[in-house]
């Protein structure tokens, strides 16, 4: 059996974390191929490694030293070095590394240190092999994954042995760094896990797998245990900040069992998503993407509308979280991030290109999903919501989630009457 395994940045942060990955790497042999994040935060006031990384190339283009920023990345290295009492000389990779740092030196090549530090570390800790992702994940002149090779090329070098590859980044066909979207080493260890056929892709996190509900928003939730893939990428795309949304492709694709576990309790079994769950297994849980506006156009009589409205949206560069056609309205879910003037100029575009009979646009809003595999729950769900004062503007469906668009103001106050409606329904 063989088991890729992922620490994120939270379980990697000291050499506690490390320490802890060790005890869980070890503790099951299947796990013979583990993928590390960059180092996290240590506390809130802490800086991810990934970000100090970052910052020290926005002080290169300026032409400001990064020396003090660079020193507390190396100091977190260090530390985690000699608190876990190895040899191994990562004072070498530190100078070369900051050497090499310079104001034309690529932003993929030194936001990727982080991850590069944290795989020679862990292999030096478990006695696993370090394999460069850059000798691996391979990208095409376009940035896109070249699968095919990507999956042979890391077949051969893993070829049966322990390994730690680095997450988040690989090489052009030049040899270039490459990164990927940060939450990226979600996304590596999938495609690890894809290219050697794992039996099980196992995410660790700080959290016990997949909740019903924001704990930051409600106390207690319920551990959801089972889900299907795409009922894990909607509620990905939708908001919930468990694992990246493209880190689920691969694993569906191969038909790989992926389980998200905690780092900080690893007794507890975590979610398990694959491609259908047991009888018996469902339950209702909740994800929200917040500050978004709603541009609705009715346009029954204009031809190729759906095509018009989005020329629009890629000349004004602006990703929609939904568009929605239905019976010449249409209707597009959009981030607030680029402020009111530039959403009331894009209503403006769109009235000129499509010509329709109302074009309205409404701002502050947010969406609640609710992932509800019986869609006789979707009434009482948001009866709930409208009845703790909270009305409803819109209400879509995206397989087995529900979308209901509600005020940002209210968004709390929704999910609390859902979630609450839920247990009801449960029970």
């Amino acid at each position: 059996m063989l088991k890729v395994t992922k620490f994120g940045g939270s379980s990697l942060c000291d050499s506690a974390g490390f320490s802890r990955v060790r005890e869980i790497v070890l503790a099951d042999p299947a796990r013979r191929v583990v993928v590390v994040s960059a180092a996290g935060k240590r506390h809130t006031a802490d800086h991810k490694i990934t970000d100090l990384l970052y910052l020290c190339h926005a002080h290169l283009q300026y032409g400001v030293s990064c020396w003090d920023l660079w020193r507390r990345i190396a100091d977190r290295y260090r530390e985690i070095r000699d608190g876990c009492c190895l040899t191994l000389p990562i004072e070498a990779e530190l100078d070369a590394i900051y050497a090499a740092m310079r104001r034309d030196t690529p932003l993929s090549w030194i936001v990727s240190r982080g991850e590069y530090l944290s795989a020679r570390l862990m292999a030096d800790l478990l006695g696993f092999e370090f394999v460069d992702a850059k000798d691996w994940l391979l990208f095409d002149s376009a940035g896109r994954i070249r699968q095919a090779a990507s999956y042979a090329a890391l077949g051969s070098l893993a070829d049966g042995r322990k390994i730690v590859t680095p997450g988040f980044y690989g090489a052009l066909p030049d040899g270039t760094i490459h990164t990927l979207p940060r939450g990226g080493s979600d996304v590596t260890g999938a495609l690890a896990a894809a290219a050697l056929h794992a039996d099980l892709y196992e995410n660790w996190t700080d959290v016990t797998g997949v909740l019903a509900a924001d704990p930051q928003l409600i106390k207690d939730p319920t551990p959801v245990s089972q889900l299907r893939y795409e009922e894990l990428q909607t509620l990905s795309r939708v908001g919930m900040q468990i694992l990246h949304e493209d880190a689920v492709a691969p694993v569906r694709q191969a038909q790989i069992p992926l389980r998200i576990c905690n780092t900080f309790e690893p007794e507890k079994p975590g979610t398990l998503v694959r491609p259908q769950i047991e009888p018996g297994g469902g339950q209702i849980c909740f994800a929200g993407r917040r500050k978004l506006a709603m541009l609705r156009l009715s346009c029954p009589q204009e031809p190729d509308a759906d095509a018009k409205l989005a020329a629009v949206l890629a000349q004004a560069r602006l990703a929609p979280f939904s568009v929605q056609s239905v019976c010449g309205e249409l209707t597009a879910l959009l981030p607030m991030e680029p402020g009111s003037e530039p959403l009331h100029r894009l209503r403006e575009q769109a009235a000129q290109a499509l010509r329709p009979q109302t074009c309205t646009l409404r701002e502050n809003l947010s969406v609640l999903a609710a992932l509800c595999r019986s869609s006789a729950a979707v009434p009482a769900l948001t009866g709930a919501v409208e009845k703790s004062g909270a009305p409803v503007h819109l209400l879509q469906m995206c397989g087995a989630c529900a979308l209901m668009l509600v005020n940002d103001s209210q968004y709390e106050q929704s999910l609390r009457a859902a979630y609450a409606a839920s247990r009801d329904l449960r029970d």
